[in-house]
């Protein structure tokens, strides 16, 4: 069964497919900046009940608030 969660329900460790950025064009150029462009694979590295979350793309680490993250719909592996 597939699993469409945004990034943010995800928990450390966890992992995810990008398939889909939700939201206006400045969100989307900046996710894609990132990496997170359909297909790729995003990995949780640290997520705190406050503060940003540190992902792990492409073996590139970043961090993004939680806002940002609720538009970024994957599908959990």
């Amino acid at each position: 069964m597939l699993m469409i969660v945004p990034l943010n329900a995800l928990k450390p460790g966890e992992k995810g497919i990008v398939v889909n950025i939700l939201g206006g064009s400045t969100v989307r150029q900046r996710l894609v900046g990132m990496g997170l462009t359909p297909g790729a694979t995003v990995q949780i590295i640290g997520s705190h009940g406050y503060g940003p979350i540190i992902i792990s793309v492409g073996g590139v680490r970043f961090a993004i608030g939680k806002g940002m993250a609720a538009k970024v719909m994957v599908r959990k592996l």
